[in-house]
């Protein structure tokens, strides 16, 4: 194997999609040893508003080893398998991420210990993330799951100790965001609106997460949503799934979709404020000025 062309292709649902480019790597334009590539910067640039700590995707290192036995395998795709091992190591240069490509490939052929090479490449790419690490010993909340109502599910939060007032729990998740933060497990420098809701037969909790601008959210991004968009960046869904489950850290919901069965501790709401929410607030919040000064 002395030369393997990687010619990346822009994925399904990007701006210009099924264009090949024109890089093509050869063998031994770069070279790397070991962990000296996790010196190096990170190949994408992420926003403050959206750098926290950031862990390995569980199923990272499988993807991988799937590319590589995959571009061995004959089956006349092995530009789509180079191109699929790539995209997984976003936060590695393109002749990075070629390399340990290579060296899997090269492991694999001749009998070795191919799959360490894939688990150095996937420690490598966290590593990269600009967002660093959790500091610290703040265990991030983890909700139990089990058998609920019929066929419902009852998710119990972290934190729960039985039904408690929203106006009580909302003094608690303003203290738990303000320790994640510290943490590094939410982005520094970000503001947390916390109100609650009370109404017959129940009350609820909401959560909205100011500071994260419309240009943070695409901030070099060129995938594309479902509506033709361009796409949020990955740590824009993150940030609002680790702001809702400390949320709901203090929850218990048993919910069955199928009997429309619902018996929560309180609803949640966790949303992130775009620009015309901020605009919105800050006018309303200018009115009330003006108000009390008549």
């Amino acid at each position: 194997m002395t030369d393997t062309a990687l010619h990346p292709r822009k994925s399904a649902g990007t701006v210009g999609a099924g264009q090949w480019t024109e890089r093509t790597f050869k063998e031994g334009t770069t070279k790397l040893t070991g962990r000296r590539a996790a010196q190096a910067s990170s190949n994408r640039d992420v926003p403050e508003s959206l750098r926290m700590a950031h862990f390995q995707d569980p199923d990272l290192t499988r993807q991988l080893e799937w590319a590589v036995e995959g571009s061995l395998s004959n089956d006349g795709l092995a530009d789509y398998h180079a191109e699929n091992f790539s995209d997984k190591l976003p936060h590695l240069h393109y002749e990075e991420s070629a390399q340990y490509f290579i060296q899997a490939q090269r492991a694999h052929s001749e009998g070795e210990d191919w799959k360490a090479v894939i688990a150095e490449a996937a420690a490598d790419d966290t590593a990269r993330h600009p967002g660093g690490t959790l500091a610290g010993d703040y265990a991030p909340p983890i909700a139990t799951h089990q058998r609920g109502y019929q066929q419902g599910t009852l998710t119990t939060g972290s934190k729960y100790t039985g039904y408690r007032d929203a106006t009580e729990i909302c003094k608690d998740i303003r203290t738990e965001l303000k320790a994640a933060t510290e943490a590094n497990y939410l982005p520094a420098g970000l503001k947390y609106s916390v109100t609650n809701d009370k109404y017959s037969g129940g009350q609820a909790v909401n959560v909205s997460v100011q500071g994260v601008t419309d240009e943070d959210r695409i901030m070099g991004s060129t995938d594309l949503n479902r509506h033709g968009e361009i796409a949020d960046l990955p740590e824009v869904d993150e940030l609002k799934k680790r702001v809702a489950a400390i949320a709901d850290a203090y929850n218990r919901t048993d919910i069955d979709g199928q009997s429309d069965y619902y018996n929560v501790a309180y609803s949640s709401r966790t949303q992130i404020e775009t620009d015309r929410d901020r605009e919105f607030r800050e006018r309303e919040a200018a009115k009330r000025r003006a108000a009390r000064t008549k």
